[in-house]
């Protein structure tokens, strides 16, 4: 089976997509629209591509081909968002750190309380904040839970570093003087 499909015509009408998407049956994939001047304009993932080229097909999008992928479901988000790192398509937003539904994100919350996102992983871990959902790659708190969990390691952190483990490397998290940002000290 073909991994790519393309199409050399000035724009690709609906039956031709049609005809063309029919054959692959639902599968994974991360796709690419193509425009006529060989820029990937936007970069998404499905279980249907036909399906989902008729979607972009009826909103507007312009593309005059598309190339797909197959891979594994467990695989759609990381290849997704690597496409789209590379590729900066126009019709996709970058990624931004938010609030969702009344749930922080880790951008958010490192944001908010200026801790570094490597002290916030090792925090997370010492201190037991565990996500309450996750949507993609990205894990979503309750801001209750950030609430406790900051209250249980802040004020050790405030008062100097607070040892996290001594072997096999020495790990602390405390307040740089310079930056005043909450991050993690290491020795080897």
């Amino acid at each position: 089976m073909k991994n790519a499909l393309k199409m050399h015509q000035k724009h690709l009408d609906l039956s031709e997509i049609l005809d063309n998407a029919r054959q692959f049956q639902n599968q994974p994939c991360v796709y690419y629209l193509i425009d006529d001047n060989d820029e990937v304009t936007y970069v998404g993932q499905t279980k249907n591509l036909y399906s989902q080229l008729i979607t972009h097909r009826f909103s507007g999008k312009e593309f005059v081909r598309y190339n797909f992928f197959p891979c594994e479901e467990i695989d759609l988000d990381r290849l997704e968002q690597e496409a789209i790192s590379k590729f900066r398509p126009v019709h996709n937003k970058p990624p931004t750190a938010q609030s969702t539904s009344g749930y922080l994100s880790k951008p958010l919350i490192c944001l908010k309380h200026n801790i570094t996102p490597v002290a916030f992983d090792y925090l997370r871990e010492a201190f037991g904040l565990e996500s309450s959902r996750s949507f993609g790659n990205t894990k979503y708190y309750k801001p209750e839970d950030v609430e406790s969990w900051l209250r249980r390691f802040k004020g050790l952190v405030i008062r100097g570093r607070h040892v996290l483990q001594v072997r096999p490397d020495y790990l602390a998290v405390g307040v740089s003087t310079r930056t005043k940002q909450i991050q993690l000290y290491r020795k080897r």
